[in-house]
């Protein structure tokens, strides 16, 4: 930790001078200054604390919450280091005044789980207290999966988004590229172009590549049809920000294999529509922590509904939507790649 009690008053390890009579601002513990000629000035617990404030601090979390109490100064914002929240036994690495209003920042650059961090925010939300977490080294260099990205996902200017701080540089990263579609990489292909990597990898899967879901899909299927003959509908071809715990084109076909087991002209209020194709996701969904994701969520059940609709599979009418037509899966995956390579994908996703 970088600020201690003594003498009943706030002390900074960078302007501390003598090396005893310190205490946590927390557990009223003895601490203990540290200061090297290589490590930044600190104060530790004694072996054997329970205290949990400051434990296992690691060089970079010292060096960028002493980096993030300059930036803000610098920019004019009201901030204070380590401030102790009695009522809920937290302390946020900075609070800072934002419109008003008091936000925690908080520099994450250990694993933490979802349960707890679900808890921290509970906490500052009792307090009526917001929250930025930013994320340092260790999640900027590994390939974060859906699960910590959903995670730490939160509103970055209105869109979602990831924060990173980095030390090397002492500057804010903001990460709102990880929209995706399913089984590609970037967010520059065409609609064409995707279905076309999204079938294929699809074919792969069905010589025992994949994961779970997708093997049990598979053994779901009619022998005569390959998953990778899916109908086009099926195919995410709009990027989406991580959600669910498996590709959306998995979720897609599973919705389209229950489709086919309905009778034409079947009938959903809008209410009943919601509540069906919400079912068709559950278990699946990521877990958000700093973000409440129903809009979304909102918008991926928006999106393969307007899809269903343009294929006339669903048909708008008032009140809700009727079944007009089963989705057409393909007689072979080289019927469809044909399809494909002629331009023939006139509708999904605004193909052409």
């Amino acid at each position: 930790m970088l600020v201690a009690m003594k003498a009943g008053q706030l002390v900074l390890a960078d302007n501390a001078h003598d090396k005893t009579g310190y205490s946590c601002p927390g557990c009223h513990e003895p601490v203990i200054l540290r200061r090297g000629r290589h490590k930044i000035a600190h104060f530790a617990h004694r072996p054997g604390s329970q205290c949990q404030l400051g434990e296992g601090e690691t060089a970079e979390h010292l060096l960028g919450k002493r980096q993030l109490l300059q930036w803000y100064q610098q920019r004019g914002d009201r901030v204070e280091l380590e401030v102790y929240l009695s009522q809920i036994a937290q302390r946020p690495d900075l609070l800072m005044i934002e419109r008003g209003h008091r936000v925690a920042i908080e520099f994450q650059c250990s694993p933490l789980s979802l349960k707890r961090l679900r808890e921290r925010n509970a906490g500052y939300r009792q307090c009526g207290i917001g929250f930025h977490w930013l994320l340092g080294a260790p999640y900027q260099r590994r390939h974060l999966q859906g699960p910590k990205i959903a995670q730490f996902t939160q509103e970055v200017a209105g869109q979602p988004g990831l924060l990173f701080w980095d030390t090397r540089i002492g500057r804010l990263v903001v990460r709102r590229d990880l929209i995706r579609c399913s089984f590609t990489h970037g967010t520059g292909m065409r609609p064409v172009s995707v279905v076309k990597v999204q079938t294929r990898h699809l074919d792969s899967l069905q010589y025992g590549r994949g994961g779970i879901a997708a093997r049990q899909l598979l053994a779901k299927l009619p022998s005569r049809h390959p998953l990778a003959a899916c109908p086009l509908v099926c195919h995410d071809t709009v990027p989406t920000w991580p959600l669910l715990d498996e590709p959306v084109i998995i979720w897609r076909i599973r919705v389209v294999m229950a489709l086919t087991r309905l009778p034409i002209f079947y009938f959903w209020s809008q209410a009943r529509w919601q509540g069906w194709l919400m079912a068709t996701v559950a278990g699946h969904w990521l877990g958000f922590a700093c973000l409440d994701p129903h809009e979304l969520r909102s918008g991926l059940l928006g999106n393969f509904t307007r899809d269903l609709l343009r294929e006339q599979i669903l048909i708008a009418c008032p009140g809700g939507y009727v079944l007009f037509r089963h989705p057409r899966w393909f007689a072979s995956v080289a019927e469809k790649l044909n399809l494909l390579a002629r331009g023939g994908l006139l509708s999904v996703g605004g193909l052409k």
